[in-house]
């Protein structure tokens, strides 16, 4: 944490001595003790509100930030070694029950009763079986109950950051210092793991897992690349199907925001976290979907989801219509964002803002690329909105999104962009048609893709091209598609039947194979390697198509391939 020594909980103490009763001073010793390592936030938020408004409403604030620290006997300020303990405690505890009880269903509940306390989602029961040993199993293992513990430490330590008025503009904009830390804390875990873990077909070509993750949409150029040619593709089948575009922006209602714009507490505020806020907007989002279909409107483009400088999310839409509906969808629109607090100061201007894209001020992919590139990596511009520099804000904005598990980016109608990447990793395909699609993904260009697979608005049951997945019985065996034969069942490591895996693609009932590489997983990488199988020394995409184009070894170019199925996309041509 930012604040550790053993002096802490004392100086939170003196900070507010000369507040309340004696009474009031030990239930704050009780808390400030057991938080010793941001007691002095704590104190220095008591010590605001008692002067804001008085002592008891100072003691129902620090109650109830104690009770998010402190979930039965969980204290989420502890050190992670001590996180582990408890897990590998409630873990022994929940292996007894499996022993003692021989009707697995018993089992569960009495494993739920466990997990309560601590307000845990339990784990989701098979899709192809009701036994609940794979969710005990979750239950027994120490790695389950960590991953839990991690998550809720961080999404409770960075709501109690926006409750300490720590998260705003004048602060610490989008979260606060803690979870920042920790997000790059744990990125540099992943990126230690993914180094020293390596992937090898049945060819012998091994390559790390980090080789393969910069060479997918994990990294934030490639990412930031394709979602750009989505866009702009999208753009251009409305200019060719002369539909407008517009740009929205959707808020919440005040009592979702902590803080105003001044830096200041907002009065109105109701404890609401961000997911809970990202829960309202989704819900609100499928009001309006409804509603649209309802009247057969159809629109298509792409959702950003971002923080306002207090951590709260708002959304930006960039859709595409039929000209003759953009008056309606902006009734069906505001309608909506007003059906909750619609009538509270400032509803009517800030809750939901329209604005028609001018071609001849500039074009649709131009207007949201800065919202895509503040969402990423702020690369290519110097500030955010609120002046802060944008790389920085980007690493925020980052850890707020994997902190809250909140998805940025959302395509919004069109076909799929799943098809899209297995084409880019074919270099030719027998099928005409699907042939015809690979030569337009290969190209980077989604306009001619989303034409091909039937425009932008065609449902995706009717698409002609759609991915394959394994078939799989009922009783979790898989039928290999190109020989028919029952292949053994697969588990996971609770016992239940992992998702059906991606093949290829499917076109019309024809399967065209995309997957043509079996891999295992290790952490040492093979001794022996072939001499013709060195890596391509750059990492960004255009050095890799530069690369691949002066290569004449074949072997190089069959490896080069291979090393691209494994991340399941093919190098961006033309997404710069």
């Amino acid at each position: 944490m930012a604040n550790f020594g053993p002096d802490l909980a004392k100086k939170a103490l003196d900070l507010t001595f000369h507040i309340g009763t004696w009474q009031c001073h030990k239930f704050r010793e009780k808390i400030f003790n057991r938080h010793d390592v941001i007691a002095t936030d704590l104190a220095r938020e008591y010590v605001r509100i008692a002067e804001e408004q008085d002592h008891y409403a100072a003691n129902l604030t620090l109650l109830q930030l104690g009770s998010l620290l402190q979930r039965a006997d969980l204290n989420l300020t502890e050190d992670d070694q001590t996180l582990k303990q408890f897990a590998e405690k409630r873990a022994r505890e929940c292996r007894k029950i499996k022993q003692a009880y021989s009707d697995p269903s018993q089992a569960l509940i009495h494993c739920i009763e466990i997990s309560e306390p601590y307000d845990f989602p339990n784990p989701q029961k098979s899709q192809n079986s009701d036994d609940p040993t794979p969710q005990i199993n979750r239950y027994c293992d120490e790695k389950w109950w960590l991953k839990q513990v991690r998550t809720l430490k961080v999404q409770v330590i960075d709501q109690v950051d926006r409750a300490l008025r720590k998260v705003h503009k004048h602060a610490n904009p989008y979260c606060g210092k803690e979870t920042l830390r920790h997000r790059q804390q744990q990125k540099a875990r992943n990126r230690q793991y993914l180094e020293s873990t390596y992937a090898t077909n049945q060819n012998g070509q091994s390559f790390s897992l980090q080789e393969l993750s910069d060479l997918s949409v994990s990294n934030p150029s490639i990412r930031r690349a394709e979602l750009m040619t989505r866009i702009s593709g999208f753009e251009m089948v409305a200019d060719h199907l002369g539909h407008v575009g517009e740009f929205y922006t959707l808020t919440t209602p005040s009592k979702y925001h902590p803080m105003l714009a001044n830096g200041k507490r907002n009065p109105r505020y109701q404890q609401a976290t961000p997911k809970q806020t990202q829960k309202y907007l989704t819900h609100l989002w499928r009001l309006v979907r409804a509603e649209l279909h309802r009247r057969k409107i159809h629109v298509y483009g792409f959702r950003v989801v971002e923080p306002h400088h207090d951590g709260t999310p708002h959304w930006h839409l960039l859709l595409f219509m039929e000209q003759s509906h953009r008056t309606e969808v902006r009734e069906i629109m505001q309608h909506y964002a007003l059906l909750e607090d619609g009538n509270e100061p400032g509803a009517q201007k800030y809750r939901f803002k329209a604005i028609e894209i001018d071609k001849e001020k500039g074009s649709a992919a131009g207007y949201i690329a800065k919202y895509v590139t503040k969402n990423i990596d702020g690369n290519h511009i110097e500030k955010d909105l609120d002046g802060n520099d944008a790389n920085k804000a980007a690493l925020s904005i980052e850890a707020w999104a994997s902190t809250w598990k909140i998805r940025q980016f959302q395509q919004i109608g069109g076909p799929s962009v799943t098809v899209w990447r297995e084409l880019r990793k074919l270099d030719h395909a027998d099928n005409p048609e699907v042939e015809s699609l690979r030569k337009h993904a290969d190209a980077g260009d989604w306009a001619a893709y989303v034409l091909a697979m039937g425009g932008p608005t065609l449902p995706r049951k009717q698409h002609p091209v759609r991915p394959a997945y394994e078939t799989m019985t009922d009783e979790g065996e898989t039928i290999d598609r190109e020989t028919g034969e029952i292949q053994p069942i697969r588990e996971t490591r609770y016992g239940d039947t992992p998702q059906p895996r991606l093949l290829g693609l499917d076109c019309k009932g024809l399967f065209e194979k995309t997957r043509k590489h079996t891999w295992e997983i290790s952490q040492t990488q093979p001794e022996t390697m072939p001499d013709d199988l060195s890596f391509p020394s750059t990492q960004t995409t255009q050095a890799i198509n530069k690369h691949r184009e002066r290569s004449a070894d074949a072997a190089q170019s069959k490896r080069f391939s291979a090393r691209c199925e494994a991340v399941a996309i093919r190098p961006l041509d033309s997404c710069q």
